[in-house]
């Protein structure tokens, strides 16, 4: 191999290398804090992807719970095909998964898989954790 082609391979594997760590830093970070979002509230946070059947079918137990618990718990959904970040940093294994974290950002529990609006309703009130009232 000559002098020139030894460069070229050198400049092209180098600016491969740039372009991969380009493009690993525009994709979006994943909250690695349970506590840093802007509320001081416990969480619950379901870990899925829009287009996995069993993630689907928890849209509307996580909606109820939403309704239920405003102004007691958070509840929020990460997409982990949107931000695959997101699934290494909570330790995914399965989606959904489902994880409560205490106003302080501490895990409580974790379940993997389909779960019930009552279900998780019993574990939020086994924490502490009770609906807010109705609004008229």
């Amino acid at each position: 191999m000559n002098k020139i082609t030894r460069i070229a391979i050198v400049i092209i594997v180098c600016l491969l290398a740039v372009a991969a760590i380009l493009a690993g830093k525009n994709q979006e970070p994943a909250d690695t804090t349970a506590g840093s979002v802007d509320s001081d509230l416990p969480r619950l946070l379901d870990l899925g992807s829009h287009s996995c059947t069993p993630c689907q079918m928890m849209i509307p137990e996580l909606d109820t719970l939403s309704n239920d618990y405003a102004g007691v718990v958070e509840v929020e959904f990460i997409d982990v095909n949107e931000n695959p970040n997101a699934a290494e940093s909570y330790g995914i294994r399965l989606i959904p998964t489902q994880i409560i974290f205490d106003a302080q950002g501490e895990e409580l529990f974790r379940h993997e898989g389909y779960i019930s609006c009552e279900d998780m309703t019993e574990k939020l009130v086994e924490f502490g954790y009770h609906s807010s009232p109705p609004r008229n």
